[in-house]
Formats: C-alpha cells, sequence, structure tokens
C-alpha cells in the first residue's frame, strides 16, 4: 500500500504589506457611509423640525422635587389613553433628578437647565421642544387620573375660539377648585374614575386659569408667545399669559368632568433666587398691566381695526393676528440670527449694511408674526434711522410720542394714535427717546384710535 507523501501544509503569501491598504478602504468606506447616513438624517431632522405629531406634549417643570416628578410621570403613563409626549425641564435641581431622567431617555425627552429659571423659563425651553399640536403645562406636584386628558381635549375642540382649558382640583383656585381631601392616592383614583365620566353640562368659562395644569392649542402659542420670564412665581406669570390670550380673542374654559390631584403645596416661591429675576412680581405685574379689567374690555379680540369715519384706510395693525399687533412699528428687531429687520406697514425687512439704530430682541414666534418684506437698501435704512431719532423734520407725525393733558401717552403711527399702556411699555421699545409733538387734546381726539402698545415679554434664553 502506497502512502502518500505527507505535504508540508500550505502558507498564506505574505500579505502584510497590503492589510494596511485593505483597512485603510474599509474605514474610508465606513466613514463615507456614516457621514453619508448623517446627512442624511441631518436634512430629514431639517426639514421635518416644523412638523407636529397629532398629540399633546406634556410639559413638566420641576425644581428639587424628585419624588413628585417620579409620580407625576409614572401616573401620566398609567392614567393617559390619549396620544402624548412628556417633557421635563430641570431647573439644575441638585436632588438626583437629573440622574433619573438620564435613566428615562428615550421615553421622556428632558433638558437640564444650568440655572434656575423658574416656572416661565423652564416652562419656555419645553414649550421650544415641543412636538404635538396641543401643549400641556403640568407642575409636577399633579398626579393625573383616568381620562383626564380626554376630556380636556373634548372641551378645547368643543369652542372654534377656546384657546385654553384647564382642569379642576383640590390644588388649584377659583373656579377650578375642587374641595376634596383623600385618605390615600387609591381612594382619590377611584373618586376621579366616577367624576371624569364625560360631561358636557360641568365645562364652563373662566376669567383666569392656573399655569398648574393648563392645555392649549399650538395656534395660541404662536399668536400669544411664550411665558414672560419677568416674572418669579406661576401667579403672576399666568395672569399676565391669559391677558394676554383674551386679548387676541381667545376663550379660557375649566373642564369639571377633568379632576387632577396634587400631593403637595407647590414650593417654588417668591424666596428662591431665580436667575435675571430682580424686580418683585407685584412691582413687574403692576408695571406691565396698570388696569388690566379696563384693557381687557376695550380691546380683547380687536386684533383687527376697522375703517375710521374720516374715510382712512386700515391701520398696519390690522394686516397682524398676533401679540405682535400690540407692538409698535418703526422699530428694528432681530431674532436668533443676526438678521436685523426693519418693522413697518406689517412686514419685516431685512436691514442691508450695517444699522447704528437700537435692535429690539424679539422670540422666533414673534419675529415670525410679521410677514416678510424686500429688502431695506443702505440708503433707505438711513432715512429709517433718522425717523427714530427724530430727524425726520417738523411735518413728519410717523414714529412720534404725544402725551394729552392728563399725562396719557400716545404713539403717532400711520395717521392713528396708539395708547401706551404702561410705564414699562413705553420704557421697553425705548418711546421716551422718540421725538414729542405737542398737540392739544382735541387734535389727539381726532385721530383716529389704533390698538394699544404692551409690554413685550422677557426672556432670559435664546427661544
Amino acid at each position: 500500500m502506497m502512502r502518500r507523501n505527507k505535504k508540508e501544509p500550505q502558507r498564506l503569501a505574505n500579505n502584510k504589506p497590503e492589510l494596511p491598504s485593505d483597512l485603510s478602504k474599509r474605514m474610508e468606506h465606513y466613514n463615507r457611509a456614516l457621514n453619508d447616513g448623517y446627512q442624511e438624517g441631518f436634512e430629514y431632522g431639517y426639514k421635518s423640525f416644523e412638523r407636529h405629531f397629532d398629540g399633546t406634549s406634556i410639559i413638566i417643570p420641576c425644581y428639587n422635587e424628585l419624588k413628585s416628578v417620579r409620580s407625576c410621570i409614572e401616573a401620566i403613563m398609567s392614567h393617559t389613553d390619549s396620544a402624548y409626549e412628556i417633557i421635563v425641564v430641570d431647573n439644575h435641581s441638585q436632588d438626583g433628578t437629573a440622574h433619573y431622567l438620564k435613566q428615562l431617555d428615550g421615553v421622556v425627552r428632558y433638558h437640564i437647565l444650568p440655572g434656575h429659571y423658574g416656572f416661565a423659563g423652564a416652562a419656555n425651553r419645553g414649550l421650544m421642544m415641543a412636538k404635538g399640536t396641543t401643549l400641556l403645562l403640568l407642575d409636577h406636584h399633579a398626579v393625573v387620573t383616568d381620562k383626564w386628558l380626554d376630556n380636556m381635549l373634548r372641551c378645547l375642540e368643543s369652542d372654534p375660539d377656546g384657546g385654553m382649558v384647564g382642569a379642576v382640583s383640590n390644588g388649584l383656585e377659583g373656579v377650578q377648585h375642587f374641595d376634596m381631601s383623600f385618605k390615600s392616592i387609591e381612594s382619590m383614583q377611584k373618586f376621579a374614575s366616577w367624576n371624569n365620566n364625560g360631561d358636557p353640562a360641568r365645562w364652563g368659562t373662566a376669567d383666569k386659569l392656573s399655569l398648574k395644569c393648563l392645555l392649549f392649542k399650538r395656534d395660541l402659542l404662536d399668536k400669544v408667545g411664550f411665558l414672560d420670564e419677568g416674572f418669579r412665581e406661576e401667579r403672576a406669570a399666568e395672569e399676565d399669559f391669559c391677558i394676554r390670550a383674551r386679548l387676541q380673542g381667545y376663550s379660557l374654559a375649566y373642564a369639571g368632568d377633568a379632576f387632577v390631584h396634587f400631593d403637595a403645596q407647590d414650593k417654588e416661591t417668591a424666596e428662591q433666587d431665580v436667575a435675571g429675576t430682580d424686580i418683585p412680581d407685584s412691582i413687574h405685574y403692576t408695571d406691565k398691566w396698570i388696569k388690566p379689567k379696563e384693557v381687557l374690555y376695550r380691546y380683547a379680540g380687536k386684533t383687527a381695526l376697522s375703517r375710521s369715519d374720516s374715510g382712512k384706510p386700515e391701520s398696519p395693525q390690522a394686516k397682524l393676528s398676533g401679540v405682535t399687533a400690540y407692538y409698535p412699528q418703526a422699530i428694528a428687531v432681530k431674532g436668533l440670527t443676526d438678521t436685523i429687520f426693519w418693522i413697518e406697514n406689517g412686514l419685516r425687512r431685512p436691514v442691508e449694511g450695517i444699522w447704528d439704530g437700537t435692535v429690539f430682541q424679539v422670540s422666533q414666534l414673534d419675529l415670525r408674526q410679521w410677514k416678510i418684506g424686500s429688502v431695506l437698501k443702505e440708503a433707505e435704512s438711513q432715512l429709517k434711522l433718522n425717523l427714530i431719532q427724530g430727524h425726520s423734520g417738523p411735518g413728519v407725525w410717523h414714529g412720534c410720542v404725544s402725551s394729552s393733558s392728563n399725562g396719557d401717552m400716545y404713539y403717532l403711527e400711520n395717521g392713528t394714535k396708539r395708547a401706551i399702556l404702561s410705564p414699562l411699555a413705553a420704557k421697553a421699545w425705548k418711546l421716551n427717546s422718540r421725538r414729542t409733538v405737542s398737540l392739544t387734546d382735541e387734535e389727539l381726539q381726532a385721530i383716529p384710535d389704533g390698538l394699544p402698545i404692551i409690554a413685550p415679554v422677557r426672556l432670559r434664553q435664546a427661544l
């Protein structure tokens, strides 16, 4: 029997010199695919940034209340059937809240602020992040119940002019107060299941709603704007927000068939050190709204002006439907970018070249309310500077200020006079530095009234 000669095992050719080249190609392909995938994802995200999902963004501002935050989130997940997303904005807590939120990444969207911005500041950040067609601000002490959101949504959609809906609760005041106490969360949930049996007969109107559980349409946010971060507490911020909503003609309602429990009193008080606030709420509110009831009685829902008896055309304010209808025109503003816009005749015109005048910072929500116009060329921009600096000639009243004998201040704009509602409004828009025109009370009375001028909201973040 013949045996085969044992062959030496064949060795692979020494290809070490080729390995780096092969590895280099693989890494090149990998990086190209990674970059292509990133670019595709970036473009998709950019194009879909303004898209909203048909559901509710539940925004929960919080500060050093981890136990309440956990209970609030767990209750939402257990008792909410409508489509929703949860957004938690933390005011730089030191009790482990950030660590807890990171564990929920993918289930709850969150943002950790670099300091304490108060309820309004945290709420604004959440509103900026929100993707829902409806938005809901919720205090972190809230424990929600069966059908709470369903019934609030039905109430909101029942009125074409409806703008905001609040729940009822043991922890709220006024028409939203529900005088109940419970021995346990279980007994509370049992009561809520009975109470939240949908019943439109238990819906009612309100002059003011709490921010502790407030549902509103995205359309309202676009027109009313963000919360005013000049306020430290919820109470003053909610009154200001409700006034601005009612000025836009929105109605306020509460849903008696949507009970929400509060497990503790809100501990965010004026004593807390809120970043950037140096004026007490009472003073800031009074400076902004001297006579709020009178303002609402005269102007609520009147963002469109009719022609005057003299036959003069409508004011450019009539072209606006948001809060910017209550801002002065003949001003320069900018949003998040460095682009400066000249505001006049209901348009925002990009300024070409260098602008040496005052520029007012506004939110992107406010900026978008003015329609884009043609570019303001350098030669024309100098004329606008002359206008606001009072060098436009004695016969030109547009952009000037006049006062009546009783001290009421008016801004003269395109043939109308606009009441400056408060010293804060005059200061915020620097109308005190505009050229003044001396007119008699009879001459002022003969000028058609435009919409009044209010102070803008104070923002401490890039929104």
